[in-house]
This record gives structure tokens, C-alpha cells and sequence, in this order.
């Protein structure tokens, strides 16, 4: 592996998503940010000369051979991930930040942890909310005993289960301290257009196909966690109607607690008069950017300095519980963990001729 240099040169893959990204961590002192990375050559070209006039590639291979990163940031869409991941690690890249969802199955998600560990490369999936402080206050009342004992652990999100619905299955798993599932139960449903080209307008986001992979429209799943707590997770057009996006509650046997969105505020319901309060999160936990957070920490981990939430392990055992509900869902029965699934349950459904 090669030397750290004394600034992180991060190259970033994938310039949509990965221009803004590359503006959050510009204010960062540990990184360097040297290029970019595109198919597209003019959308490469525009991201480099606004981060700053840096290379711009659109072969993934020679930005790695000629500008050697310390990091490379993979913010393409989902289905080439887990090979660059791979081709990263190979190359000999020491710390690979990998959007979510990490993989399109569970053989190939297994197959990026796998590369990293052997290549020595330093991986995190930007599971990122867990390292905000609304979630970081949420966990720590709990475990507190703010809500008695915990009985529900609550998502709802639009979106589809894969891209969107990683983000609540993580969250979910870190209020509960990361323990383990131990089965899950799982339905959804596809919307497609018609021949014509023609789809209900209430479904235009979710017509079958988004970020170059199947999706469905619609998902509901039960999660039975080892301490005997359930988790609850309801995605796209069967999320709760009203509800923001990525919205969480915990209830307990003394009160309940919600994050109303990614920008609403931390609210609890218990024995105190006067229904939903505000909660004000603790100085400790407080956080200015969760993903600035998960970057900043990341070059501490690289070096060698403690482990990161967000590791590749952990965000595994994610993908874990999503390619189970699809399972769940193509089986018609509930899942027990480990699943032994390698491939993209929706897309078997997909080729069975179910969805």
C-alpha cells in the first residue's frame, strides 16, 4: 500500500452526485481533491473547472494509474459500483468512500469487502445519518431508558427500497446499537409503464427503472432484531402519506420519539403534560454535516486512528436486510439471516415474469 500523502488527493467517480460532494469536503484541510472522473466528458470537464480546475478523466483506469489517489469517492450510479470498488482496491487506492446502496446484491457487495480486506484498502458506505446528531441524541436516549423498553423501531421514506431505503434500514440498526436481525418479512409491488409509454402520473417516479436498475414502487417490511424489538420500514408509495422524507420514530413502553425528516426537528411524546415536545440535542452529540463528519473522520481512519461507523462491514450487514425484503417478497415467506441469496431478488422476480 502505498504512502499516505501529507494532504489526502482524493479522485472523485461520477461528477452529478459527486460535484456536490466534492464542495462539501473543499472546506476540509485533510483532503486534496486532484480529479474527476466521468462518461460523460463534458459534465467532467464542467465539475473539474468548478472544484477548482483539476484533471478530468474519462477513463476510470488512467485517473488511477496517473494521479495515484489516497481516496477515491465512487458517486456513480449503482450498477458499476461494486466493480470500481474492486478495480480500486486491486489498484492498490488506500481508502475508497462508496456511495449507498453499496451493490446491487449481496454476492457482489461481499465481493467489495472481500477485495478491500485482502488489499489491505480502507472502505465506507455514506450511510452518513447515523453520524448526524439527531440520530446520535435518538440513540442515546434510548439507551438512556427515556422510552422505558423499547418495543418499535419505526421508517417511512419515499424513494425505492435499494437507494432510499438503505439509508432507513441503517438508521433503524444504529438506534438499536448495531444488534443483530434475526429474520425479516417483506412485500412490495411494481409499477411499469404501459405499451404506449403512457403510466399513472401518481407512479411517473417509480416506472420500473431509476439510477440504471430495476426498482419497485412500493415496500413494507418487518424486522424481528435479536433483543426482541421490531423494526418497521415503508418505502416509496407505501410509505405513510404526510410523512417527510426518512422519517424515524422509537416507541417504547413511557414515550415515543421521532425525527421528522431530514430537517425537521427531534420530537418526544411521554409522560409530561402537553403531547409532542421539542428535544434539544446535547452539546456531545451535536454535528454540524453528518457526511463532512463521516469524511473528516475517515482520514483519522486511514491513517490508522480508531474505526469508522460507516465501514464496509457494517454497512454489509445493511444490504444484508435489504436483499432479504426482497427475497421476502419473491418467496412469499419470511427470510431467516443469514440469506443465502446471492443475486438481485427483485430482478429474479423481474425474470420469473412476477414483477
Amino acid at each position: 500500500m502505498a504512502q499516505l500523502s501529507e494532504r489526502l488527493r482524493v479522485g472523485i467517480v461520477g461528477c452529478r452526485r459527486g460535484l456536490g460532494v466534492g464542495k462539501q469536503i473543499a472546506v476540509l484541510p485533510e483532503y486534496q481533491t486532484v480529479a474527476v472522473c466521468d462518461l460523460d466528458s463534458e459534465r467532467a470537464d464542467a465539475a473539474a473547472a468548478e472544484l477548482g480546475g483539476l484533471a478530468a478523466y474519462t477513463d476510470y483506469q488512467a485517473m488511477l494509474a496517473e494521479q495515484r489517489p489516497d481516496v477515491v469517492f465512487l458517486a456513480t450510479n449503482t450498477q458499476p459500483r461494486a466493480q470500481l470498488t474492486v478495480q480500486a482496491a486491486n489498484a492498490g487506492v488506500p481508502g475508497i468512500i462508496a456511495e449507498k446502496p453499496m451493490a446491487m446484491s449481496m454476492a457482489e457487495a461481499r465481493a467489495m469487502v472481500d477485495a478491500c480486506r485482502a488489499a489491505g484498502s480502507k472502505l465506507i458506505i455514506t450511510h452518513q445519518r447515523r453520524m448526524g446528531g439527531d440520530l446520535l441524541e435518538m440513540r442515546a436516549l434510548i439507551a438512556e431508558g427515556a422510552l422505558g423498553d423499547l418495543l418499535v423501531v419505526r421508517a417511512s421514506c419515499a424513494g425505492d427500497l435499494l437507494t432510499d431505503g438503505t439509508h432507513a434500514v441503517d438508521s433503524m440498526r444504529f438506534l438499536l446499537a448495531d444488534e443483530p436481525a434475526i429474520w425479516v418479512l417483506g412485500q412490495l409491488f411494481r409499477v411499469t409503464r404501459a405499451p404506449d409509454g403512457t403510466i399513472d402520473p401518481e407512479f411517473a417516479d417509480y416506472a420500473g427503472f431509476r439510477y440504471g436498475h430495476p426498482v419497485e414502487a412500493g415496500a413494507i417490511a418487518v424486522v424481528q432484531f435479536s433483543s426482541g424489538v421490531r423494526g418497521e420500514l415503508f418505502t416509496g408509495k407505501a410509505q405513510v402519506p404526510g410523512l417527510p422524507y426518512q422519517d424515524y420514530q422509537a416507541i417504547g413502553t413511557q414515550g415515543m420519539l421521532r425525527r421528522a425528516g431530514d430537517r425537521g426537528p427531534l420530537l418526544m411524546w411521554d409522560a409530561q403534560p402537553g403531547g409532542w415536545r421539542e428535544v434539544a440535542i446535547r452539546p456531545q452529540n451535536r454535528r454540524d454535516d453528518g457526511m463532512v463528519e463521516a469524511w473528516r473522520r475517515f482520514a483519522s481512519y486511514l491513517r490508522g486512528h480508531g474505526d469508522h461507523p460507516l465501514s464496509g462491514e457494517n454497512a454489509l450487514l445493511d444490504h444484508e436486510l435489504v436483499m432479504a425484503i426482497y427475497e421476502s417478497a419473491r418467496l412469499s415467506k419470511r427470510i431467516q439471516l443469514p440469506l443465502r441469496q446471492g443475486a438481485f431478488p427483485l430482478q429474479l422476480m423481474i425474470d420469473e415474469g412476477r414483477a
